[in-house]
Formats: structure tokens, C-alpha cells, sequence
């Protein structure tokens, strides 16, 4: 994963999950729960118990979808930037100007330009992976001076809701946070958004849903106090929130230790038990090329051909069905509208194990919609149905 922005889940772990090849399909018996409470309210839920969907991940893949499916209004964009220094232009990448990971343009000027009506959903980079302690130093108030940048800009975008993933995939093993120094790092920028009255900004707490820490307790979803070890606090908090590229282990060729179904299920009761909204804040069929109409494992492209049949039964049926089951919580879903082949950072040749050359990233595919005819109209069908979609970002 690049180490300047970690967009999302898959990363140098890989090298790990290409050594295991016992291809093992594993259906998780974990159901949602039976103890549904009333429908949970909170800052920026959509009303009339609908969702809001987002669009992502950057603005090359946006302007793609907003030409290809011009049917569907934008209600939301997915976007990244980091905080990751003391002096405000050596960091808050794409916010002011145009950023480049080899995995499309970042831009969030143009992008918020192309949809007006748009809230915004951004991922925000505090890894520390091979490189300085962000979460430390923001804890410590080292960069006080650049979270006031930001929030000031993003309090400038209002009336625009601003949805901020601070410290995203907090438990993914990737992003080497720790519990102690994310959580002061966490509630140190929500303190800031509070002092500054910045109220079209909500905070979003991610996890990363991941089924296997690889032997390192403080990454491990199975464990009883987990979300709790990380957890900021309700009154720093706005948004529960989660990864969700996958529900049961057809697309892997291992079995970890839990499913990632497991982890989800997980996250929906800890937000019912705090009364928080819910967003899936990345998601995509991964593995699957929609153009192609193939198939392969997330830890290697070895593509076998399927149907646009079997493509939505397999991942987008299931998907719309848990959100849809969960809707009591659940209120905001991000889809990754992506041809990740034509990225740099995810392309993955065929034959290669994730985690080599060749396929560094993990196997992703391409998770367009609009390059399918019938997946397209499928799509077009669930998302456009007002009966389940707020069809604005304006509510």
C-alpha cells in the first residue's frame, strides 16, 4: 500500500496471505441481530429511514461515473487527503490542490464543483507505517496548527455535509495504529471541529472489518472488548462506520481466523448499542472484473469467466440484501466505482501472488458499474428506488 495515503485495505500484508493456499470457501453462521432497536437518529442520518450513498474513490473514477450514469444523481463523493505534519502546505494532500498516489487524481476542487449538491466522505491518512508517528504527534499537539487549517476549510464548504473518516480502517494492521494514541488522536480533531463550530462536519470512526491480525492481539475483531479498546468515545464520535468488500470467504484462497461477516455483524451491534448511524465507508465486488466478466481470489488473478448473472448473485444481491436487513443502523453506504486495473498502485498481472511485483496491492479487478449493460441496470434500479435512496446530498 502506498505508505502516503493508505486508500484502503489490502497492503504489504499481502506477502503473508500469497504463502497460504489452502482454498477454503467458508459461509460465516453469524446473523444480524434479533435485538433491532428503533431506528437510530443522529447527525446527518437521512430522514424518512433512507440511505445516502457515495461515490468514489477519486476524481478521475467520479467524472467517469457522473459521464457513464448520467441516471443517477450524485447524493455523495468519496475522496482522500492525510494530516501528517505540523506545517499545513506539506500535508492536507488534494484539499487545496491536485494529488497523485497512482491511483487516479485526487481533487477535491473539482470535484466538489462537478457535484454541487454532493456531501463529501474523506478519508483521512494518519498511518504511521515505516515512517513518523502521526497519531503520536497528533495527540501530542504537534499539529494543532494544521487541524485548524483543515477545519476551517472544510467548515468553509458548508452548506456541504462533510462526512471525516478520521484515521480510517483504525484496526486494519496495515495502518500500524495503536489504541491509546489513535483515540487521543481522534478526539483531539473532534475537540477542534467542536471549538470551531464547524457543524456540517461530522466524524467518522472506521474499522477495518479485517478477519486476520496476523498474531497481534490489538488487531484481532474476535476479541470480546476489541471496538471498545479503540473506541473515542460517543461524544467524540458521529458515525459508526466499516469496510465492506466482501461478507463471506468465496473470494479468498485462505481461511483466517474469523469471516469477515463476523467483524460487520460486529460493528452493527456495537453501533446499535451506542445508538450510532452506521456507514459502509468502502465497498466493491473485489476481485471481480465487471468489463471482462471474470473471476479470481483477492490473493491472486487467476481469472475463470462469469456471467453478469453470476457476478450480481454472488456480490451485489448479497450486498444490497445486508444493507437492507440492517437499515435500522445502517444509513450511508460508499461503493468504489473503480477500474482498478488502469491504476498503477492495483494492478495486478495474472499468475502473480499478492504482495509480489507484479500484484503489490492485492487482486481487485474492476468494480465499474456502467462496463456491464445488465449490472448497470440492476444498479440503476436498487439506487434510484426512493423508496431506499435519499436522491440528494441537500437533506
Amino acid at each position: 500500500m502506498n505508505k502516503a495515503l493508505a486508500i484502503t485495505t489490502v497492503s504489504l500484508l499481502l506477502i503473508l496471505l500469497g504463502a497460504c493456499n489452502n482454498k477454503v470457501v467458508q459461509q460465516d453462521n453469524v446473523t444480524a441481530s434479533e435485538e433491532l432497536n428503533t431506528n437510530t437518529s443522529g447527525k446527518f442520518t437521512p430522514p424518512g429511514d433512507k440511505l445516502l450513498l457515495f461515490i468514489g474513490q477519486d476524481s478521475d473514477t467520479i467524472s467517469d461515473y457522473i459521464a457513464a450514469v448520467p441516471e443517477d444523481n450524485i447524493e455523495g463523493v468519496t475522496l482522500y487527503s492525510q494530516l501528517k505534519s505540523a506545517d499545513p502546505s506539506q500535508t492536507l494532500k488534494a484539499m487545496f490542490k491536485p494529488a497523485f498516489w497512482q491511483a487516479g487524481s485526487v481533487d477535491f476542487t473539482k470535484t466538489l464543483a462537478d457535484s454541487p449538491d454532493a456531501a463529501i466522505a474523506i478519508g483521512l491518512a494518519i498511518d504511521n507505517c515505516n515512517q513518523e508517528n502521526h497519531e503520536a504527534n497528533i495527540a501530542n499537539g504537534l499539529y494543532d496548527n494544521t487541524i485548524t487549517v483543515m477545519v476551517k476549510h472544510l467548515k468553509s464548504l458548508a452548506p456541504r455535509k462533510v462526512f471525516l473518516r478520521i484515521g480510517y480502517e483504525f484496526d486494519g494492521p496495515w495502518n500500524c495504529y495503536t489504541p491509546t494514541n489513535y483515540k487521543l488522536a481522534f478526539q483531539r480533531i473532534a475537540k477542534e471541529v467542536s471549538k470551531l463550530n464547524a457543524d456540517n462536519i461530522a466524524t467518522v470512526w472506521q474499522s477495518a472489518s479485517w478477519p486476520d491480525s496476523y498474531g497481534n492481539p490489538i488487531y484481532d475483531t474476535g476479541l470480546h472488548d476489541h471496538l471498545d479498546n479503540w473506541y473515542p468515545g460517543d461524544e467524540y464520535v458521529d458515525w459508526v462506520s466499516m469496510s465492506s468488500f466482501y461478507r463471506n470467504l468465496s473470494q479468498w484462497n485462505y481461511t483466517p481466523p474469523r469471516t469477515p461477516q463476523a467483524g460487520q455483524e460486529s460493528i452493527l451491534a456495537f453501533a446499535r448499542k451506542h445508538n450510532k448511524p452506521v456507514m459502509i465507508a468502502e465497498s466493491a465486488p473485489q476481485g471481480f472484473r465487471i468489463g471482462e466478466l471474470t473471476n479470481s481470489v483477492i490473493q491472486e488473478n487467476n481469472p475463470a469467466p462469469v456471467s453478469a448473472e453470476n457476478i450480481w448473485q454472488a456480490w451485489y444481491q448479497p450486498y444490497f440484501d445486508f444493507i437492507y436487513r440492517n437499515t435500522d443502523v445502517i444509513r450511508s453506504v460508499a461503493y468504489i466505482n473503480t477500474h482498478w486495473d488502469s491504476q498503477a498502485m492495483w494492478q495486478c498481472e495474472q499468475g502473480i501472488a499478492a504482495g509480489s511485483p507484479g500484484c503489490s496491492q492485492g487482486n481487485w479487478g474492476d468494480s465499474r458499474i456502467q462496463a456491464n449493460d445488465e449490472i448497470k441496470a440492476r444498479w440503476l434500479e436498487q439506487v434510484s428506488n426512493s423508496d431506499h435512496w435519499i436522491q440528494n446530498g441537500h437533506y
